[in-house]
């Protein structure tokens, strides 16, 4: 059976065992409170009539059957009682509604008690035939008892009476049946359309495929609830992460990580963010987007979040671009050298020996002076090879690259690698060197020195320079001056700075002076 029949159902059972349960109670209620007014109405003239004088005196003396019956039937039609009879101790009736029955022996019972023991009751008289409420009142004339008095009232007649207030209670009790079962079968159609028409097996199935699916998947997932709680992780999110299934429920504020940072900014900003880099460790970094999500009514209930690790996807694609970087710089330096060439070729044709054999001296002291830099100086192979590659890059066009000799690095803080460096001299060494073929005579200067406490790098040009107006917008990611799908460079260095706890400083007064720090150990 359907779910929406299975609720339908079971509110309409409960709402007819319960309305109906009511109802029945508080019918037995009202029928025993309007016996039990019926009663003392029935009491009240019994006692009454047993106190009149002539009924006394005419029991006690005359025995005259037509005084009693007419002395009841003058105000009988008064009241709403079916009948009133006048007994004396014998039983023998001396008002009755029917007149041929006068001063026969009452024989319909009940009576023993009043005449016996003198006793004032109310009895109730259920029978094949009637039924009815009688009230029994002892007759006393001068401290003896004579006789007795019973005043009766057929249930038909009230419940005639009081028919149209039971008919309403009784429609008003269906009434509520009838609404409660429409209802049940509208709350069951809510319910229906809430969860999409499925059954419960239904959605148990989908719910074990949907956690299926997402522990298997390669990406990372995470969702939290707007106050920042954990309510989702997938198996990915927790191996990436070094989260537990115990940490489900609790808040991310509580986990220092730059991941979790994110997703607190984005509940706080209310705006989802794709694509974006967090670097958890120096070998460590996510591709992550978080978003927004809301309800029905279009409130924020919370972020889902999911993440890729590029820190394997990254290193395939520094070897397969490291190819193209070294073709580049092939063909740079292959076209310096080759406009070398051509330079000493026209002085010798010219007879200049002395010219050119000074022309080869020069170049072969630069090249030696920039290459014992590289090598003495700068110990790691990455940072060479880079400094070395942009030094061919500027020389093609025609900027002067100067690397200072008093450059020294021998050895890199604890938090960053020396791919991150590579990354923050070629993304400045990049747009120096994009800014200087605008001007005339461009000129490069790099040092980079590291001590027991801190790495500095200093890349300066004697180009334009930033303006002041976009100085709080060049580390955004995706801001750009140029044309192009470009403005990421200025960002990763940021990122690399910040996770590492350095500082940028940025001049520009003449041109633009960098100068980058970074502690070798976090809280130096």
């Amino acid at each position: 059976m359907k779910l929406q029949y299975k609720i339908t159902i079971f509110m309409t059972l409960m709402l007819v065992t319960v309305i109906g349960g009511i109802g029945i109670l508080t019918f037995r209620q009202v029928e025993n409170t309007i016996e039990h007014q019926m009663g003392n109405n029935a009491m009240d003239l019994a006692v009454t009539i047993a106190s009149m004088d002539v009924i006394k005196e005419t029991l006690a003396t005359t025995k005259d059957y037509r005084v009693i019956q007419d002395k009841i039937e003058s105000f009988k039609h008064d009241t709403r009682f079916n009948y009133i009879i006048v007994m004396d101790m014998d039983g023998i009736k001396y008002s009755y509604p029917i007149e041929y029955d006068l001063g026969k022996k009452y024989i319909s019972g009940g009576e023993e008690r009043v005449l016996k023991y003198g006793e004032s009751y109310v009895s109730a008289d259920k029978n094949v035939l009637i039924s009815a409420i009688r009230a029994f009142v002892p007759v006393y004339y001068e401290g003896e008892q004579v006789g007795a008095v019973l005043v009766g009232l057929l249930n038909n007649t009230v419940y005639e009476e009081v028919r149209p207030y039971i008919f309403n209670f009784q429609l008003t009790i269906a009434i509520g049946i009838i609404v409660g079962i429409i209802g049940a079968a509208a709350l069951s159609y809510n319910i229906k359309k809430s969860i999409f028409g499925l059954e419960p097996k239904e959605i148990a199935l989908l719910l074990g495929q949907r956690d299926n699916i997402l522990q298997s998947l390669k990406n990372g997932i995470m969702a939290v609830d707007e106050k920042g709680n954990i309510i989702l992780l997938n198996k990915n999110a927790k191996d990436v992460l070094g989260f537990k299934d115990s940490d489900v429920g609790k808040n991310i504020s509580n986990f220092n990580l730059a991941y979790t940072k994110e997703i607190m900014d984005v509940l706080e900003s209310k705006e989802s963010i794709y694509n974006e880099e967090v670097r958890l460790a120096p070998q460590k970094i996510l591709l992550c987007s978080h978003t927004i999500m809301k309800n029905h009514k279009n409130e924020i209930i919370g972020v889902v979040s999911s993440f890729q690790d590029l820190s394997e996807v990254k290193r395939m694609a520094e070897e397969l671009t490291g190819i193209r970087k070294l073709t580049n710089d092939l063909r740079a330096q292959s076209h310096e050298f080759s406009n070398k060439l051509q330079t000493i070729s026209g002085l010798i044709q010219l007879e200049e020996y002395d010219k050119a054999v000074k022309y080869i001296s020069d170049l072969s002291e630069r090249r030696h002076e920039i290459l014992g830099t590289l090598t003495y100086k700068i110990k790691d192979v990455h940072m060479a090879g880079i400094l070395l590659s942009k030094y061919n890059k500027a020389a093609e066009a025609k900027i002067e690259m100067k690397i200072d000799p008093n450059s020294n690095v021998t050895a890199l803080p604890k938090e960053i690698s020396a791919d991150d460096v590579c990354s923050i001299l070629g993304n400045l060494i990049d747009n120096a060197i994009d800014e200087l073929v605008k001007v005339k005579d461009g000129k490069l200067y790099i040092k980079i020195n590291s001590d027991a406490n801190e790495l500095k790098i200093i890349v300066k040009d004697n180009g334009m320079g930033i303006s002041e107006d976009i100085r709080d917008k060049i580390f955004l990611r995706g801001y750009t001056t140029k044309s192009g799908y470009r403005g990421f460079g200025l960002n990763i260095v940021k990122k690399i700075v910040d996770a590492a706890e350095g500082a940028i400083e940025l001049k520009s007064d003449s041109g633009t002076c960098w100068e980058i720090t970074i502690p070798m150990g976090r809280g130096n």
